[in-house]
């Protein structure tokens, strides 16, 4: 009997996500999500059974976009058949020694931001021509090795398009930033009084309505909408620290980085990384999903 895997846990908080965060794309966007599995959420006798790596793999992208042609229809039911592809038969995602992914170390994550299409097209086209050039360049100088090395290149080209959808934005409408607390410290108390320190910075700084606090296995992801971030991200990282109550609250953090692509300096522990990957709430992280805590702040 075929047994399926089981992605969306919670589809009432999904809903809650497209409605409030999810902005309708334009013709010439989509957004991206992404099926992966990561190893650091197995024991090591599973990492050895599977051959998952201890960072894990990303799997299956699914890309969601307007419905209708001219008619550009969006809703929530076009939305979530995209998370809901990911509910299929354990045999069709196997890993590479032919088992399938451990479905308590699989993730489904979301660029919040929309792609724009017509640069994804353009990137890959460029690599295509690329590897055209050199293939025609092998054949003129009689390399048989070459020949072969770009034939096998070329057909891969076009699934390098899939990878451009993480890093051609079409508009940053959220900017994430991303606490991580370190695996020993992740207790309620710490939860809690990380909740209301990054509550009372965005408040202060951005006000209700503004960002939204994403609960993880690992932490938070918050999100603030771009219009509202007219000065340097590192100001929001300091002053979450500021709000916090107890004055060891910062030992607790592993990493608090900002993900924007325009902003790509390093201060400090304040690494600035470039895509906005977010595991999608509602949907599975390893054995639980994903929460908006301040969903009050938004009605």
């Amino acid at each position: 009997m075929a047994e399926y895997f089981n992605m969306v846990l919670n589809e009432d908080e999904l809903r809650w996500f497209f409605e409030n965060i999810i902005v309708k794309p334009l013709p010439h966007e989509s957004y991206m999500v992404l099926l992966a599995c990561r190893g650091k959420a197995l024991s090591d006798e599973e990492r050895e059974y599977t051959k998952v790596g201890s960072r894990g793999e990303m799997m299956r992208e699914e890309f969601i976009h307007c419905k209708g042609g001219l008619k550009q229809e969006w809703n929530f039911d076009i939305y979530k058949q995209a998370f809901y592809a990911y509910n299929c038969d354990k045999r069709s995602l196997l890993t590479s020694v032919g088992v399938p992914y451990p479905e308590n170390a699989m993730v489904v994550y979301s660029v919040i931001n929309p792609t724009n299409e017509i640069d994804c097209i353009e990137d890959t086209f460029e690599r295509y021509n690329t590897e055209r050039k050199n293939l025609t360049a092998s054949i003129l100088k009689g390399s048989t090795i070459g020949v072969q090395e770009h034939l096998v290149k070329m057909p891969a080209v076009f699934e390098h398009m899939k990878s451009c959808h993480a890093s051609h934005t079409s508009r940053r409408i959220w900017l994430d930033f991303d606490m991580d607390i370190k695996s020993d410290c992740r207790t309620l108390a710490v939860f809690e009084e990380s909740y209301v320190a990054l509550h009372r910075a965005g408040e202060k700084l951005f006000g209700l309505g503004n960002f939204a606090i994403i609960k993880t296995c690992g932490g938070f992801h918050t999100l603030v909408r771009k219009e509202c971030l007219s000065f340097y991200p590192n100001i929001f990282l300091n002053a979450v620290y500021e709000e916090a109550d107890n004055l060891n609250f910062p030992s607790y953090i592993a990493e608090f980085v900002a993900n924007d692509s325009s902003h790509k300096s390093k201060s400090g522990n304040n690494i600035i990384k470039r895509s906005a990957l977010i595991p999608t709430p509602g949907c599975r992280q390893f054995d639980s999903f994903p929460e908006i805590m301040n969903k009050e702040d938004f009605e």
